[in-house]
């Protein structure tokens, strides 16, 4: 299943909008955040596995909708013993089976309807830094944090602190993007 962009190009600043490059940056600018955020963000309905545990609150990505949670399994067998709540599903006697941590399965829909502004907007900056790039000859500037002409000056930065790509997302925003979103270790195994 192929999702569509946090953004369009009509979202693109002008110059950019009819660029024959713009769908890709917008799509590499998505694949980023959806990274970043652990989660694909719109609305879908996937089945998904978890870890489950002792605690009795098995988080789930989001937002969930409330009534579209089927099928939960622990370990493949059947339950109904859970509530729907805000951060994912609770169970009293924690999501174990015969008091062991097991695979917990279920489908739902979860995600937004509508992507918010401040990810769209974040979606079309990093597009945009692609587009400059790109018209500039693209390329790798990882490491380079300053380039003087006169007296021919380099500086570079720590390597783990470079970035090959112009859309680069940095960790408090990557903290960000998954707080909000409530991603955890969640692994989608369908998508419909």
């Amino acid at each position: 299943m192929t999702l569509a962009p946090l953004a369009t190009t009509a979202d693109l600043p002008a110059v950019w909008s009819g660029s024959d490059q713009a769908a890709r940056a917008l799509a590499v600018a998505t694949d980023a955040i959806r990274d970043a955020a652990g989660v694909p963000i719109t609305q879908m309905t996937s089945t998904v596995v978890i870890d489950g545990d002792h605690d009795v609150l098995l988080r789930l990505p989001g937002p969930i909708v409330r009534d579209s949670v089927t099928d939960v399994t622990i370990d493949g067998h059947p339950t109904t013993d859970y509530r729907v709540v805000a951060e994912g599903l609770w169970r009293r006697h924690g999501w174990t089976r015969h008091g062991e941590p097991a695979p917990v399965e279920m489908t739902f829909t979860f995600g937004l309807p509508v992507v918010p502004a401040d990810v769209g907007d974040l979606c079309v900056q990093l597009a945009v830094a692609w587009l400059q790039h790109d018209a500039a000859g693209g390329g790798s500037n990882a490491g380079v944090q300053m380039v003087r002409i006169d007296d021919a000056q380099e500086q570079y930065t720590a390597e783990g602190a470079s970035a090959v790509s112009p859309v680069f997302i940095p960790a408090a925003t990557r903290q960000w993007l998954r707080a909000r979103f409530n991603a955890g270790a969640a692994v989608v195994v369908g998508s419909y």
